[in-house]
């Protein structure tokens, strides 16, 4: 959870179109590469591709076969944190 918590921090630091495409990948943890792409330009994003490569070199996303992820670090933090909300859920019921 150390690296997540860095990297989020790296987060909070980028430019406003680079945290924008970051904070897509937070929402949508894989996507093919031209859908991100579309999704990214219909969101306002200016230049997407050079926004996702510059996630990728600093650790935020990972290039797969024909997609983004979100780095495993990050995937890890989020899935453990949804998981435990779905947990207070059930606790609830």
């Amino acid at each position: 959870m150390l690296k997540a918590a860095k990297l989020l921090e790296q987060i909070e630091k980028l430019p406003p179109d680079s945290r924008k495409v970051a904070e897509y990948f937070m929402k949508h943890v894989s996507v093919g590469d031209l859908r991100a792409v579309l999704d990214l330009k219909k969101l306002g994003v200016k230049d997407p591709d050079s926004r996702i490569e510059e996630l990728i070199s600093l650790g935020i996303l990972e290039k797969g076969v024909d997609c983004f992820n979100l780095s495993t670090p990050l995937r890890n933090y989020i899935f453990s944190r949804r998981r435990s909300a779905s947990v207070k859920l059930k606790k609830r019921i």
